[in-house]
């Protein structure tokens, strides 16, 4: 058996299903064969045996390659979706037109996570930190693919710290760590940069922090235990411009 280095995973797939029991609607799809394909629907509303139509919906916003709309048949029905068959040769065209979406992508390579740190300045408290497992850096949290960076930025900060933004967040550092050993731990950080409202910050009963803390002095980064240099770095050269204002 081959040893990969790096994990893989599939690039997911959006179908839309037209049957009288279930109107027309969008779903994804996984395990696609020449032979089939799982659908996944909470409690369909059809039998085995049923007929209805699939159309693979386009994924990436550069491919306007257009699919073609298969008969199916309903070999198998659960609680989460629908097993299906193709039914006849029209079906080999639709695994021509998705082949090259089935590629893999290799984490690491191609694929990484994404997490967001908050750099939160107060024009007169200076930057905010929190502490985790004793170490300090700024607060932040993996993107869910599909969410919008700025909004989940705006929402985390008043969820989790009791704060409000005054302007959307403006990415000023990146930085990527892939780690050949544990692919999957390959992560593209960004440290997004703005400003509060308030200084009382109010952490929640669960959350991850144990504190929290304003940095105002450039002078007071020695004294602090910092998680990452890049935020050490950037904690710094924002103390300097806010120093000069």
């Amino acid at each position: 058996m081959e040893q990969r280095q790096h994990a893989r995973v599939q690039i997911p797939l959006l179908v839309e299903l037209s049957h009288p029991a279930l109107g027309t609607v969008q779903s994804k799809a996984r395990d696609i064969s020449e032979g089939g394909i799982f659908v996944f629907l909470d409690n369909p509303p059809v039998k085995v045996g049923s007929k209805l139509k699939l159309r693979l919906l386009t994924v990436l916003p550069t491919d306007t390659q257009p699919t073609p709309t298969v008969d199916m048949e309903v070999k198998r029905v659960a609680e989460d979706g629908l097993g299906l068959a193709f039914i006849n040769r029209t079906a080999e065209h639709l695994w021509g037109s998705v082949e090259h979406l089935r590629s893999e992508l290799q984490i690491g390579r191609d694929y990484f996570q994404v997490h967001q740190s908050l750099a939160l300045t107060h024009p007169d408290k200076g930057v905010l930190l929190v502490q985790q497992n004793g170490k300090w850096l700024f607060p932040g949290y993996f993107l869910l693919v599909g969410s919008n960076a700025l909004q989940s930025a705006t929402e985390f900060v008043q969820a989790e710290l009791g704060l409000n933004i005054t302007a959307a967040p403006i990415p000023t550092a990146v930085d990527s760590m892939a780690d050949v050993t544990v692919a999957e731990a390959a992560l593209y950080s960004v440290i997004l940069t703005t400003s509060v409202t308030g200084h009382e910050v109010r952490l929640g009963a669960e959350s991850f922090y144990k504190d929290w803390r304003w940095l105002n002095k450039v002078r007071d980064l020695s004294e602090i235990t910092f998680a990452l240099d890049l935020h050490r770095n950037q904690a710094q050269l924002l103390l300097e411009v806010m120093s000069k204002e």
